[in-house]
């Protein structure tokens, strides 16, 4: 472009000084051209200014059109890891996004994480006092760092009254395995009592030190400890 420009430059002074030196030759027989006699271009079809671009066949050249009906896509299928797939199985109604399902059980996995960072044991005694199906299937399918909390709060129980026998403390009829235990926190108020399957009392402990129940225990009942995890 610049050697263009420059010869460009060049020529200007060339030209008119080719045209200077043409004017003043007496020698020359044909008359100089004039405006007039110099032939103009026709005028354009749309009467001045630029034109659009043309095609070779001289033509303008013209937005390609989308021919026939243009039906809508149907949405891509959402897509979902191993783990996820797991998760989601038999929780999505008709209808239901799966992405929304998916989000409430990575919600409860995020509170849970979150409560670790600062008091592992505190994971352990929402999971003792407020169990769910839906956040055992949240923690062994999306957020397996939580599943050794998830196995101590089996074997814990809240406060309530429990027959000795089974670890099953939200069964209908509670049941708690023998075994030694011992309060989350020493909250002032705990009280637990346990009983003989004549009803004698065996012991009444305030949850400040590991309590053991025996195999001769068959009534136990505990309040305002909040939870006991198994020692």
């Amino acid at each position: 472009m610049a050697a263009r420009l420059l010869a460009a430059g060049l020529l200007v002074p060339l030209l008119g000084t080719a045209t200077a030196c043409s004017s003043s030759d007496p020698g020359q027989g044909n008359p100089k051209a004039t405006a007039s006699s110099i032939p103009s271009a026709p005028p354009s079809p749309s009467g001045g200014g630029s034109t659009a671009a043309e095609s070779p066949s001289g033509a303008p050249d013209a937005e390609e059109q989308p021919t026939g009906d243009q039906s809508p896509q149907p949405a891509p299928e959402p897509t979902f890891n191993d783990a996820e797939k797991v998760f989601l199985e038999g929780k999505v109604p008709e209808g239901v996004d799966p992405n929304a399902v998916l989000q409430v059980g990575q919600e409860r996995c995020d509170v849970l994480l979150s409560a670790k960072a600062s008091d592992p044991e505190a994971v352990v005694s929402e999971l003792i006092t407020n169990p769910s199906t839906e956040m055992a299937d949240a923690i062994n399918a999306l957020c397996a760092d939580l599943l050794p909390e998830l196995e101590a709060s089996a074997l814990g129980f809240p406060d309530g009254v429990f027959i000795v026998g089974e670890p099953a403390p939200h069964a209908e009829e509670p049941s708690i395995a023998p075994g030694t235990y011992r309060a989350y926190t020493g909250i002032d108020g705990c009280s637990i009592s346990i009983y003989t399957g004549s009803g004698a009392l065996i012991g009444n402990y305030d949850g400040s030190a590991p309590v053991t129940i025996g195999a001769d225990a068959a009534r136990v009942d505990s309040s305002q400890c909040h939870s006991w995890f198994r020692s």
